[in-house]
């Protein structure tokens, strides 16, 4: 997963996106001149190339986030499948020390199930 942000020659964030690969999506821009020209020649008063480049009207941030991206996908799906907080309120008002025992196994279950990317478990 991809984290792209567009800043204008000021620095301030223009644009932004989350993708897989957003090689397509960066090109298509630049094509229609999306965030503004692109790099470019210099052209005289009649159009003929100086020799110097004028430099893109933006610049693109390209930050790989996919271990970020990976960790929060862990973390919902063990939310999704967690004992309930009504359970452990339960467990822990009326099923005593075994009810909150199965409810630890439960969810340590469910931590192996979905381990922590490069990280293994907790």
């Amino acid at each position: 997963m991809k984290k792209v942000i567009i800043k204008n020659l000021a620095g301030v964030q223009t644009n932004g996106a989350e993708m897989e690969d957003p090689t397509a999506w960066i090109a298509e821009c630049v094509a229609s001149n999306v965030w503004g020209l692109p790099e470019r020649p210099e052209l005289d008063a009649e159009g003929n190339p100086t020799g110097n480049i004028l430099p893109a009207e933006y610049t693109v941030e390209i930050t790989d986030i996919s271990t970020e991206h990976a960790l929060a996908e862990c973390i919902s799906k063990r939310k999704s499948e967690y004992p309930s907080a009504e359970e452990f309120l339960n467990a822990f008002f009326d099923g005593g020390e075994v009810a909150l025992a199965e409810l630890q196994a439960k969810r340590l279950l469910v931590k192996a199930k979905y381990p922590k990317p490069s990280e293994g478990e907790e």
